[in-house]
């Protein structure tokens, strides 16, 4: 598996491709090489590190609004959103810090293309802790808070058209 370049390659517990230490906010640059689209596609597969806090209602598209991974196309200054994976801080809580779960809704500009999960069975928390047992995003071990963010029946897909 290789990594982005600006993007580190970790191997314990699990391989994986993650952003730097330290950066809050990460960006990789996919570029179409002049092809034209109409619909974008995909899906993330991540692992939980510390204590994610979903969304931040006050961020932008510009900003810090998400604990997760945010699609999205344009430069920087006219961004416009695709989708969001946000992750949330523990499964059992009954916020656990997903908006489906009754916590605090994404920004407007994001509406309902998102999906939240955690990989913290919890309840509670271990500091500086990768949870490598429950990958994000994959419409799998979906407990307590969070069971309602997986019934879409396209998870873990997205298509944007």
């Amino acid at each position: 598996q290789q990594c982005p370049d600006s993007w580190l390659k970790f191997t314990s517990p699990r391989s994986s491709c993650g952003k730097k230490s330290g950066a809050r906010c990460d960006s990789l640059k996919i570029t179409t090489s002049g092809a034209s689209y109409q619909t974008v596609c995909g899906r993330f597969r991540g692992y939980q590190y510390r204590t994610p806090d979903g969304f931040n209602p006050a961020g932008t598209i510009e900003t810090h609004y998400v604990d997760g991974v945010s699609v999205t196309y344009g430069t920087p200054g006219s961004r416009h959103h695709v989708y969001t994976y946000a992750a949330g801080v523990d499964e059992k809580t009954d916020t656990g810090n997903c908006p489906c779960a009754g916590f605090r809704a994404p920004p407007t500009f994001v509406g309902s293309d998102y999906y939240c999960e955690s990989g913290n069975p919890g309840p509670g928390w271990i500091a500086n802790h990768l949870y490598s047992s429950d990958v994000l995003w994959d419409r799998q071990q979906c407990g307590g808070g969070e069971s309602t963010c997986c019934n879409p029946p396209d998870l873990p897909w997205f298509c944007k058209t």
